[in-house]
């Protein structure tokens, strides 16, 4: 029986890397994702049934002005 770690004292660079390598562990997974959000509240989190192409339009779109 393998201990699991403690996810909420791992960095996000660090839980991404235990997500990519237990990619079935989706306790990590929901750690990593949780965490990502804490540390950017105003981030979006699209459904399944979002149009994200108009999204990633928007954004990239944005991102080219101010790169102007």
């Amino acid at each position: 029986m393998s201990v699991k770690p403690n996810f909420a004292a791992m960095t996000a660079i660090e839980l991404r890397a235990y997500v990519l390598e237990h990619r079935g562990d989706e306790e990590a997974l929901h750690a990593y994702l949780d965490k990502l959000h804490a540390e950017n509240p105003s981030s979006h989190v699209y459904s399944a049934e979002d149009n994200v192409s108009e999204a990633v339009a928007e954004y990239l779109k944005n991102k080219k002005t101010k790169e102007l």
